[in-house]
């Protein structure tokens, strides 16, 4: 009759209809989260400026002065070896609900330069300048002493040398001043920063054969820059890597004059490693409401067979509210992972949820046994999301194939019923 072919289409779009308003206040969420993520991180930045920031370290360059025709000129001179070992130790600082790492470290530096390179980049008698640039000399808390070929002599505040860019011009370091010894092949060097920093490290393989070594009982790190790390081993009590980089991956040479290497060739240079938090809580809010539209579908489409197969009747009112609900998931989540973490607010927030749903739809459908195939659609969807939502790498693999898996489950679901024959019976 005519008319009665649109019964059930009707029904579709009038649940597509409320299905996209429940999708578009989980998608309003998403300022929310915004906004916290940026409170989150300006609290990283105010804790980074009263501990200290994330440190890079460039050098040591021991720098000499030629006298040249119209003005004197800088000469750079870069270490034949170089061994870095740093060990980082994290400790988690707050500021009112927001969390961060930073860390205390002990860093070892030694190696040699030649002779011969250092004699060439200096005048006869006249001292060198040993300079270190370290991005934030704040984080250093004790006097450092440099072992120059035996003695010692005592660091300076700043790096003593500009590199001729401005950007150096306020940088910190330290330099100290140091003999030239036109006997010597090869003169060794060494000394021990105690230095705190923010996020991670990063160092300048400046050596023509330069080893950096950085361990941490931090268990998820995120190695960063110009190099990874030749060796690593990442357990969940820490982890250990090593570089092993030469000059021949650089895009400056060992020894320079005046302005013809610049700051951003050093630190394009530079690797090393963020003590990463596998995947904030943010994070996990943001990529999980991105799955609110296969939750509205699904769960709207359990009621619509309940609907249209066992004749109970399910209101727009009832889809409005149970849509309702599942934005509501999200807000849930993220409120309670600000203060509880992650998993706990996760696991609280699918409990209030599937349980708000479930004992609705035992009156919506008539029947507690009726509501037990929806409480058992949303533990298994929840289950599966953050499942989902720990796998970094293999996320979207396992989002199409959980769609794949329930597109193949409902056509063989329904492919025998009658759809004209529901239209008619309407």
């Amino acid at each position: 009759m005519p008319g009665s072919h649109g019964t059930i289409t009707g029904k579709l779009f009038a649940i597509a209809f409320i299905g996209g308003l429940c999708f578009v206040a989980s998608l309003v969420v998403f300022g929310p989260v915004d906004e916290r993520q940026t409170r989150y991180n300006e609290a990283k930045e105010e804790i980074a400026n009263s501990w200290s920031k994330r440190q890079v370290m460039i050098g040591p360059m021991v720098v000499g002065r030629e006298n040249g025709p119209e003005h004197d000129i800088d000469i750079y001179v870069l270490p034949e070896t170089l061994h870095y070992e740093t060990v980082l130790v994290p400790e988690v600082r707050t500021r009112g609900i927001f969390r961060t790492v930073v860390y205390n470290s002990t860093v070892n530096v030694s190696g040699e330069f030649l002779g011969e390179d250092i004699r060439r980049a200096t005048t006869a008698g006249r001292s060198a300048v040993f300079s270190v640039v370290i991005t934030d000399t704040r984080g250093i808390e004790k006097q450092v002493d440099l072992e120059w070929n035996g003695t010692e002599y005592p660091f300076n505040p700043g790096p003593g040398v500009t590199l001729s860019e401005q950007q150096l011009q306020n940088s910190s370091g330290l330099h100290a001043l140091v003999p030239v010894n036109t006997a010597l092949q090869k003169v060794p060097f060494s000394f021990t920063i105690e230095l705190k920093g923010s996020e991670g490290v990063s160092i300048a393989p400046v050596g023509k054969e330069t080893v950096l070594e950085i361990s941490s009982s931090w268990p998820t790190p995120k190695f960063v820059g110009a190099f990874l790390p030749s060796q690593r081993s990442i357990t969940e009590s820490g982890f250990t890597s090593e570089w092993r980089i030469s000059s021949f991956g650089r895009p400056y040479p060992q020894t320079w004059e005046g302005d013809s290497v610049n700051l951003t060739q050093l630190l394009d240079s530079a690797a090393g490693v963020n003590l990463h938090e596998q995947i904030d809580a943010y994070d996990n809010v943001f990529r999980s409401i991105k799955y609110a539209i296969l939750f509205i579908v699904i769960t709207f489409a359990a009621f619509f067979f309940f609907d249209v197969i066992a004749k109970v009747r399910v209101h727009p009112i009832h889809y409005i509210l149970i849509g309702s609900a599942l934005a509501l998931f999200y807000l849930l989540l993220l409120s309670l992972s600000e203060h509880i973490g992650f998993p706990a607010a996760y696991l609280v927030a699918t409990t209030m949820i599937v349980l708000l749903v479930s004992s609705y739809s035992a009156f919506v459908l008539k029947h507690t046994r009726r509501a037990l195939p929806i409480f058992l659609i949303l533990t298994l969807l929840y289950s599966y999301l953050y499942f989902v939502l720990q796998l970094e790498d293999y996320a979207l693999l396992c989002g199409a194939l959980l769609l794949f898996a329930i597109l193949a489950a409902t056509m063989f679901a329904t492919r025998h019923i009658d759809w004209y024959a529901l239209d008619k019976s309407q």
